[in-house]
């Protein structure tokens, strides 16, 4: 996938990408992009810094407001200051917050001076809503079964939106189900329920507007899923681009 003049990218692209600050001196690694399963975007980066300010063994969460991501040198410009960084809450490679909800995503956003992106926007202003918030990479091979219990396929990857850090699209494989062979679809995050319990997705699609819905052969992605790509996406499917 060209990765070039585009605003979205797929969550497994941007893990492993290369993390400078705004000089471009080296600091780490993206390990992974942690998701907000109830608003649909990322709720923060997990990066490790290599042995910058000798905390090699550590992983911190960055709010993804503090994230620029530089598509032409294929990396993550972090503009935190050295100080925030050398204070930042951490934690260890073997060691994963147990339980990232809202109290931990709320600490991360107090350290580096941004507000919780749930408390943004009008609709928002008097709530806090954050549900269970788990990596991306957990969420790949979920199985997706539609409101009959039937299995549909699973989730193939998450595309994210780079400047807001929205899910644009999920990615899913459809199996056997009606008979799509090895095509992708692009689906609004906002017709899936998340299944905790079970691990899976629940998809309020009926089977008509799915057999009808335009897909893509595994081997052929969009060249340049840009805005166009993704409001057409959400225009078949009936839902408000976020």
């Amino acid at each position: 996938m060209d990765r070039h003049r585009t605003a979205v990218l797929s969550a497994s692209t941007l893990a492993g990408d290369s993390v400078v600050n705004p000089d471009g001196d080296s600091l780490g690694d993206v390990e992974e992009l942690m998701i907000d399963l109830t608003n649909g975007r990322v709720a923060y980066a997990v990066l490790s810094f290599g042995g910058f300010l000798g905390i090699s063994e550590k992983l911190f969460a960055i709010p993804w407001d503090a994230i620029e991501v530089d598509q032409d040198e294929e990396r993550l410009i972090v503009d935190v200051d050295d100080e925030a960084l050398e204070d930042a809450p951490g934690f260890d490679k073997d060691n994963w917050p147990a339980t990232p909800g809202q109290d931990f995503v709320r600490q991360t956003y107090d350290h580096y001076g941004y507000v919780p992106y749930w408390r943004l926007g009008e609709e928002r202003e008097t709530e806090d809503q954050l549900s269970l918030v788990l990596s991306a990479s957990t969420l790949m091979g979920d199985k997706v079964v539609n409101g009959q219990e039937e299995d549909l396929g699973e989730l193939e990857e998450l595309m994210i939106h780079l400047e807001s850090g929205d899910i644009a699209y999920a990615v899913l494989s459809f199996g056997g189900f009606m008979d799509v062979g090895d095509k992708l679809f692009a689906i609004p995050w906002q017709a899936f329920t998340v299944d905790e319990a079970e691990e899976r997705l629940i998809l309020d699609i009926d089977d008509d507007t799915l057999e009808g819905a335009p897909g893509f052969d595994k081997d052929d992605w969009p060249a340049t899923p840009d805005s166009d790509y993704v409001v057409q996406v959400y225009d078949y499917y009936g839902y408000e681009p976020y």
